[in-house]
C-alpha cells in the first residue's frame, strides 16, 4: 500500500473514532426516545381504556334505560360487575346472557343475591327461554310450551303441566290434568326434561288461579340425569315377545324411563340387535311398546332397550306411572296418619 493510500485510511479511520462522552451522550438520547415512547404509549393506553369503559358504561346505561331497569336491579347489576375481568364488559351483563349468568353465579355462590331476584332481572333482560339442547342454569330458561312434572311429595303422583311465558316474580305453569291442584304455600320439586338431560328444582307455589298457577324461580336447577330421558329404579312385571318366535318370556324391570329400560334377560334368550315387544302396565293402563336391545350387561343378565316409535302420550303415562309412590309407601302413610288422628283424640 503506497503511504498516500494509507493516509486517506487513517483519516477516514479517524473521523469514527468517539470519545467516552459522545458514547454516553448518545445513549443518553437513544434512551431517552425510547423512554418516551413507552411513556407517550402508556398515556394512549390509559387514554383509549378510559374511553373504552365510557363507551361500555354509556351502551349499559343506555340498555337499561330502554328496559326500565328499577335502582335496585340497577343495583343488583353492579354488584356483578365486580367479577367481570373489567370494567369494559359492564355492558355484557345487559346484553350477553352467558357474561349475565356466570356473574350471578359467582354472585350466588357468595351469597350476595337471591335467586328470585335474580331470576326476575334475568326475565327482564330478555335472557328466558333458550334452545332445548342446552342445560338451564334458571327456571327462567325453561322455554314456553315445554312439559314440566310437578311433584308435591313422594307420597303423591305429579302433576303434569305446560310452561307459560315467565314474569319476573313467578315461574308460571298451566295444570294439564283435569282436577289436580296446587295449592299456595306447598313446596314443590320441578321435573323438566330437554334434550341435554333431566333436570329439577325446588320451589314454592305463590299462588293458582283457574288451573294457572305462580311457582317461585329458582337459579338452583340441578342436572337429575344426563340420559335425554328421565329413567327411575322400579321394579314391575314386564312380559317380552321376540320377534322371533311367538313365545311370551316374562321379565322384571329394573328401572324404566321413557326412552327405554333395564330388563332382566329371561334364560339369557336376547343378544345386542334383537327386537322385541314390551308390555306391561302403568298408571292402571296397558302399555304395549316396540324396542331393540342396544347393549347386554350383569354377564348376560340384563339387557337395555330402547324404545322404537313411542307416542308422548304413551310416554306420559310411564312417567306417571313410575314417579307414582309405591302400595306400600302410600299405606304406611294411611297408617301414619290414622295413628295420629287416634292420638289427637
Amino acid at each position: 500500500m503506497t503511504p498516500a493510500v494509507q493516509r486517506f485510511f487513517d483519516q477516514v479511520s479517524s473521523a469514527y473514532q468517539t470519545s467516552p462522552f459522545e458514547v454516553i451522550l448518545a445513549f443518553l438520547l437513544v434512551f431517552g426516545l425510547v423512554a418516551g415512547l413507552v411513556g407517550y404509549a402508556a398515556v394512549g393506553g390509559k387514554r383509549s381504556r378510559r374511553r373504552q369503559i365510557a363507551v361500555a358504561r354509556k351502551l349499559f346505561d343506555e340498555k337499561a334505560d330502554e328496559l326500565g331497569l328499577t335502582p335496585s336491579q340497577r343495583e343488583l347489576l353492579e354488584r356483578m360487575r365486580h367479577y367481570l375481568k373489567d370494567d369494559t364488559q359492564i355492558h355484557l351483563l345487559v346484553t350477553d346472557e352467558i357474561a349475565f349468568s356466570s356473574a350471578a353465579a359467582k354472585l350466588r355462590e357468595n351469597d350476595e343475591a337471591g335467586a328470585q331476584s335474580i331470576a326476575a332481572l334475568r326475565v327482564t333482560l330478555g335472557f328466558h327461554g333458550g334452545p332445548r339442547d342446552r342445560a338451564p342454569r334458571s327456571s327462567a330458561a325453561i322455554p314456553a310450551g315445554a312439559t314440566v312434572l310437578i311433584a308435591r311429595n313422594r307420597y303423591r303422583r305429579p302433576i303434569k303441566a305446560e310452561v307459560l311465558a315467565p314474569q319476573p316474580e313467578a315461574f308460571r305453569v298451566r295444570i294439564t290434568e283435569q282436577g289436580a291442584r296446587l295449592p299456595t304455600s306447598a313446596g314443590v320439586e320441578v321435573y323438566y326434561q330437554s334434550n341435554a338431560g333431566v333436570f329439577t328444582f325446588r320451589s314454592t307455589v305463590l299462588g293458582e288461579e283457574r288451573a294457572e298457577a305462580r311457582l317461585a324461580h329458582s337459579e338452583d336447577l340441578k342436572r337429575y340425569q344426563k340420559r335425554r330421558y328421565y329413567r327411575r329404579r322400579i321394579e314391575i312385571p314386564v312380559r317380552l315377545y321376540p320377534f322371533d318366535t311367538d313365545k311370551e318370556l316374562l321379565s322384571k324391570s329394573r328401572d324404566i324411563g321413557g326412552g327405554g329400560a333395564s330388563l332382566l334377560n329371561p334364560d339369557g334368550h336376547f343378544k345386542v340387535g334383537d327386537e322385541l315387544e314390551l308390555r306391561f302396565r302403568a298408571d292402571e293402563l296397558a302399555i304395549k311398546i316396540t324396542g331393540s336391545v342396544v347393549r347386554v350387561s350383569d354377564s348376560g343378565r340384563t339387557i337395555h332397550v330402547n324404545y322404537e316409535h313411542i307416542r308422548d302420550s304413551v310416554r306420559d303415562r310411564i312417567y306417571q306411572a313410575i314417579f307414582k309412590p309405591p302400595a306400600d309407601e302410600v299405606e304406611a302413610m294411611e297408617r301414619e296418619k290414622r295413628q295420629g288422628v287416634k292420638t289427637s283424640e
